[in-house]
């Protein structure tokens, strides 16, 4: 599987990993970011590795969430 950012999943915490797992299993990969009246489908691998800002989210090339998708 592949990062958003380009490169192969990169945990160095085992138990990190396990958990962001376990969470996609039950929610799903995606989850979705508002900021600033806008919304994207941001995977959950993404911000375990790498964290997320609002400010960034526009620069970082995400599907944008339509209004009327949960």
């Amino acid at each position: 599987m592949i990062c958003h950012c380009g490169q192969p999943l990169h945990y160095t915490n085992q138990r990190l990993k396990a958990l962001v797992y376990a969470i996609i299993e039950k929610k799903g990969e995606y989850v979705k970011v508002t900021w600033h009246q806008r919304s994207w489908w941001v995977s959950r691998h993404f911000i375990a590795l790498h964290g997320i800002k609002g400010k960034d989210l526009s620069r970082l090339h995400l599907t944008e969430a339509l209004d009327a998708e949960a």
